[in-house]
Parts: C-alpha cells; structure tokens; sequence
C-alpha cells in the first residue's frame, strides 16, 4: 500500500520528514524496514542552538551525509536503496544535471532551498519538465509571496507534488533568491534510487 507524504509536525524537522518522504515515494509500505525509519529520527535534528536548545538548527549536513550513507549501506531482501551526495558545484537545474539525470532513473532529489533571511529548508524533488521541478514541500503553506510566479503551489493528491519552482529560478546563486538553490558554498542535495 502506498503512503501519504507527509507535513512536518515542528518547524525543525524538515529533513528527517524528506527523507520519510523519499522513502515513502519509492517504496510501498510493507518493504520498509522499523529500522530505516528508526535511523532517520536518530540521525536528525542534531544541531544545536546558541541556547544550547538540541534540534532548533534542525539538521546538519554532516548528519545528512551519515543518513545517506548509512542508507546505501543498509539492504534487506525487499529494501535497498542507492544514494549520492553531490558536490555543490554539482547541485544544478539544468539539462544533464545530475538531479535530472536521477529524476530521469525514477529517484528523487532531497534539496535544500534558501527561504530568505539565513534560513534553509529541504524539499522532495518528485520529477521535472522543461521549465519546472515538481516538489512536496513538507511544511504546509498556505500561500508565497514575492515569488511572482517563480514557485506555485499546487493543490493534488496525497501522494503528489505540492509546489513547482522555476528550474532557472532554482539555480539562482544570489542571496536574495528565495526558493532557490542559493549561494554555491551552501547547497545541499542527496539523491536516491531504489536500487536495482
């Protein structure tokens, strides 16, 4: 049985509600072993805060990269994934992309986007056309702003994307583009396959 994505229930928990989703989106309930879902949480949400606050960073990228890791590491007869953390210089939107090359192979791309005023947010790439990348944004909007265009929500099914960016939009590299990839030496991007 297929699983509804999934909103994040903080305004923290983003990545590990990414990575539910990926996991969601490429495989049926039943093959999902207690134990990847258990890892998601337990590598998630290990930042923290000036006050000294676990969690209210959200994630690392170190973290990221571990969970990553640790989930092409991990196969069972009915649950095995490939991952790839990509390079920065490598998160891009265009033709021949590595993230349209893996939505292309039926993978998914989990991507960190620029909110604005020094904050990130990860998304769920689902698939691309020309113009666009479909998403599920796991925290539930009700409306953007300032966006002209450039990103839409989209109404649609439980399993469905919920946004479309703009790909050009997306490989915007400016501080003052919001949902955008943003400034090169802070994209984030882990792609993933079911493995064949």
């Amino acid at each position: 049985m297929d699983t509804p994505l999934q909103y994040q229930i903080s305004e923290y928990d983003c990545v590990p509600t990414t990575f539910i989703n990926a996991i969601a989106y490429l495989y049926d309930r039943r093959s999902v072993p207690p134990l990847v879902v258990r890892y998601i949480y337990a590598y998630s949400l290990d930042t923290v805060s000036r006050g000294g606050r676990l969690g209210r960073g959200g994630t690392s990228k170190y973290a990221i990269q571990l969970l990553g890791n640790w989930l092409d590491s991990y196969k069972t007869a009915r649950f095995s994934v490939t991952t790839e953390y990509l390079a920065p210089a490598a998160i891009r939107a265009g033709p021949g992309s590595r993230i349209v090359t893996a939505l292309g192979q039926g993978g998914v791309a989990l991507c960190n986007v620029y909110l604005g005023h020094g904050e990130w947010h990860f998304v769920l790439i689902l698939r691309a056309d020309e113009q666009w990348f479909y998403c599920f944004d796991p925290y539930l909007r009700a409306s953007l702003r300032g966006l002209r265009g450039r990103a839409v929500l989209l109404g649609g099914g439980l399993r469905d994307p919920n946004i479309k960016i703009d790909r050009q939009w997306l490989d915007r590299d400016d501080p003052e583009g919001r949902f955008s990839f943003g400034q090169l030496d802070q994209r984030e991007c882990l792609l993933m396959w079911r493995a064949r």
